[in-house]
């Protein structure tokens, strides 16, 4: 992802949010959608909400100045250094010991959290 960073056209990209955007997802379809397992759960425990939301999405909710819609020029620059910025701290977070098993268990104990969220245990008694 440096190279693509650095040299964006050299990878067909204009540098813009949209295109990093598309060519990250065609990535992560090409490894059957296990590179960026965990990052959108990430992303959500790090902004504190938005589980409902894309990675695309929570990433331009996490870039300087927030969600900005339809995106500017510096807005759109913010969000594509933001994007670039996560990408590069996840395969870190991943790859350490228990990594990706940390990552949902942070997520699952946010969602626990959450006033909306309710585990309902049914009483064993009660099946039948």
């Amino acid at each position: 992802m440096t190279a693509v960073r650095r040299e964006p056209a050299r990878h067909g990209l204009d540098g813009t949010f949209t295109t990093t955007t598309a060519f990250i997802l065609g990535l992560d379809a090409g490894s059957n959608w296990n590179m960026l397992a965990g990052f959108q759960e990430r992303l959500v425990v790090r902004r504190g909400e938005g589980h409902d939301l894309t990675w695309p999405i929570l990433v331009r909710h996490l870039a300087p100045g927030g969600w900005t819609h339809p995106l500017t020029q510096q807005a759109d620059t913010a969000a594509v250094t933001t994007l670039h910025r996560l990408i590069g701290e996840f395969p870190d977070a991943r790859e350490q010991p228990d990594g990706l098993g940390k990552i949902f268990r942070d997520y699952r104990s946010w969602l626990t959290t959450q006033a909306w969220y309710q585990f309902e245990t049914a009483d064993p008694d009660q099946i039948s």
